[in-house]
């Protein structure tokens, strides 16, 4: 396996350019530093009046790209409807539509091109509130006795040699499955040994959270290059906070802080409380109106 790739300091200025009202926008971080590698994802979705009625306000909302990772930064934004950018304390952001007058059984279709500039040396950046990272919530149950116990097995005093061994652990004993529409957690993946790739990164995400190295799950698509990218594209891997960065481990396709550059970050996932992050990958609003992902 690979080793742990050490992070390079670069100083960041963030400026959100407003968007109401507008298709396209360009996002200014200052400098790029190691963010050379441009890529551009697209994706699409059809927004249909499923009545014989004029639907007079269809609202519908949809993950862009986290904006600022240690791998990625969103560059430019661009839409064929006009839209209005919205973000939480996790760093996602979401894309929000309103479009009117939808006529009788009519449809409109929303297109979004995202340009991103990606960096393969992971850039340093604060971890956050580390707390959040480092407690259970639902699906990720560090407490539970058999993840706590087998976290010890794995335990060394070499922070980096426990990560690696947390992640060799869940990539050779978790078989995996197609696609489970209910997430199931960490605990079903070591009571069952199966799990898709939802399973896998709850369980090693609890796994370092356990050895106190923060660690959280993400929800996205790998691909080389440029995209456009389908429902059924749609991945999750672990991402663990080590020598100042953020970096990727992904137990199901077995790549550890390699490939990093094709991950491209949706949202960091949330499943708990008044801050959890909606486990939908968009969502909607307007009688009768059906939405799909194309």
């Amino acid at each position: 396996m690979p080793r742990l790739i050490r992070a390079y300091a670069v100083s960041l200025v963030f400026i959100l350019a407003g968007c109401a009202g507008s298709s396209t926008t360009q996002l200014n971080y200052g400098g790029d530093g190691n963010y050379k590698l441009s890529k551009q994802i697209r994706y699409s979705f059809t927004l249909s009046n499923t009545t014989d009625r004029l639907l007079a306000k269809a609202q519908f909302w949809t993950y862009l790209p986290v904006p600022n990772t240690s791998h990625q930064r969103v560059k430019k934004i661009a839409a064929n409807y006009p839209y209005q950018e919205k973000r939480d304390e996790l760093g996602n952001s979401t894309i929000n539509f309103e479009l009117e007058n939808i006529p009788p059984y009519g449809s409109r279709i929303v297109s979004i091109t995202v340009d991103l500039l990606m960096s393969a040396q992971p850039v340093a950046m604060s971890v956050g509130d580390r707390q959040r990272f480092l407690s259970p919530e639902p699906y990720i149950e560090t407490g539970d006795a058999r993840i706590v116990e087998l976290a010890a097995q794995l335990h060394n005093e070499s922070p980096a040699v426990t990560i690696q061994n947390d992640y060799e652990w869940v990539e050779k004993n978790i078989v995996s499955e197609n696609y489970i529409a209910e997430d199931r957690g960490a605990v079903s993946a070591i009571e069952t040994r199966t799990g898709d790739c939802t399973e896998f990164s709850y369980l090693l995400t609890a796994l370092y959270r356990v050895q106190q190295i923060p660690a959280r799950a993400i929800g996205g698509y790998v691909f080389s290059n440029n995209g456009i990218v389908k429902a059924m594209d749609y991945h999750n891997w672990t991402e663990f906070y080590f020598d100042g960065a953020w970096q990727i481990a992904d137990a199901q396709k077995g790549f550890f802080v390699s490939k990093q550059t094709d991950y491209v970050a949706m949202r960091v996932i949330s499943t708990g409380g008044a801050e959890r992050v909606a486990s939908q990958r968009f969502s909607y609003a307007g009688e009768g109106l059906r939405v799909e992902m194309n």
